[in-house]
């Protein structure tokens, strides 16, 4: 079931019936009117304008399940994550039993980046639902959304770039081959307060996404043995191709045989277009990200994947809306603020460039290299701020020479091997 209309059959059915029933009283009250007006905009995915239906709605009955679960799906759909927290938190507590709220909430988390929370909500989801299928395709979307973004961070550094090699050895292997042995939340708490390049966060990276691979192959057999939403499936093995086995062309089979199954799907055209981005094919990836953003202009990873490819053109100044829109949309996401800082410095906006730069590069975001310490020097002295400039320049060299004299020892030892 494709996000933004993963309402649970039993929610999607106690709202029918809510409103057919409200339908065939004359005297309709004025909530149940709001409530049918603002579901009838959410399901044309008028989201914006659904949000201010729903709150007066909210406003005549605070602790309606409908009312807040509604309006915190559109709230997440438009950007909005913070403001759609706690409308699923009220929604959660007001039928303890329902899995959907929980399944959004770790969506929003999510998209915040407070990950250990994500994970614990989408755990409570799998509970409260016994392994529903949709519970599943949830959890299983965000391991694996997840286990891309470690391996992003981790090529960042030198350590990191190994332990994605170790990953590429492991990730692939059965579940009960790998050893999980700390929590998924645990591990994220541990990830988020350590430094961020450093030996002891790479290794807790390295774990945690090989919790991430066991569990979602776990979640892809059980799927396997009793889904019968195909596209669904499609869609996950797409995501397990693309995700796990670095095989984008045979991950863009299962996404065209799922668009297939369920044509104009946002969320599987984004998919599409990532994978397209990932053999290479560029102008496909832009049209088929185009395409999903047509339909849901807040899709995530469409957006993602054209500031890619724009990045990788040098086209600066075409990147710039959509990671301006990505790092709204996830503030605490310190690669795409890395990615804006840099777009913003090579188009000559130095002191919007160094507000994203400096706050991640002070925070220890791994620059291996030394070229984002060195873009927050030409930024600097952009500025005037010669002395900082200075700092900066300095670290940058100091970061390359001690990079290059790592690669040097290697290749020695490599040699005498």
């Amino acid at each position: 079931m494709p996000a933004g209309t993963r309402i649970s059959l039993i929610a999607l059915f106690g709202i029918s019936l809510c409103l057919a029933a409200s339908a065939q009283v004359s005297d309709e009250s004025q909530f149940e009117a709001l409530l049918k007006q603002g579901f009838e905009l959410h399901q044309q995915a008028r989201f914006a304008e659904a949000i201010p239906v729903l709150e007066q709605a909210g406003r005549l009955e605070p602790n309606d399940y409908f009312a807040n679960l509604l309006l915190g799906i559109d709230l997440l759909r438009i950007g909005k994550a913070n403001e759609a927290l706690p409308r699923l938190e009220l929604a959660a507590r007001a039928r303890p039993q329902e899995e959907t709220p929980e399944d959004y909430l770790g969506e929003a988390h999510a998209s915040l980046g407070h990950y250990a929370q994500a994970a614990e909500a989408y755990h409570q989801a799998l509970q409260r639902s016994h392994h529903s299928e949709e519970a599943l395709e949830a959890w299983a979307g965000f391991a694996l959304e997840r286990f891309r973004q470690i391996g992003e961070g981790l090529r960042a550094s030198e350590a990191g770039v190994a332990a994605v090699r170790r990953l590429q050895q492991t990730a692939t292997k059965p579940a009960t081959a790998l050893a999980c042995p700390d929590p998924i939340a645990a591990l994220e708490r541990r990830l988020a307060a350590g430094r961020a390049g450093s030996n002891e966060n790479v290794e807790t990276a390295y774990k945690l996404s090989v919790c991430y691979a066991v569990e979602a192959g776990k979640a892809a057999e059980l799927l396997q043995a009793s889904s019968h939403d195909e596209a669904a499936l499609h869609r996950l093995r797409g995501d397990v191709e693309l995700r796990l086995k670095q095989d984008a062309a045979a991950a863009q089979l299962e996404y065209r045989k799922a668009i297939a199954l369920r044509p104009g799907d946002p969320a599987l055209l984004a998919r599409l277009a990532e994978a397209q981005s990932a053999a290479g094919d560029t102008e496909a990836a832009k049209q088929s990200a185009q395409a999903a953003l047509g339909i849901d202009p807040h899709r995530t990873e469409a957006l993602r994947t054209l500031a890619f490819v724009a990045m990788n053109n040098r086209d600066y100044d075409q990147a710039l809306p959509w990671l301006r829109q990505l790092a709204a949309a996830a503030p605490d996401d310190r690669t795409a603020q890395v990615e804006l800082g840099r777009a913003l410095a090579q188009t000559g906006q130095s002191a919007d460039a160094l507000k994203y730069l400096a706050p991640v590069l002070a925070a220890g975001y791994p620059d291996e290299k030394g070229a984002l310490h060195a873009l927050e020097a030409r930024a600097l002295r952009d500025l005037g701020r010669d002395d900082e400039a200075a700092k900066a320049s300095a670290e940058a060299r100091r970061l390359s020479d001690a990079f290059q004299a790592r690669n040097k020892d290697a290749g020695k030892a490599d040699a005498n091997q």
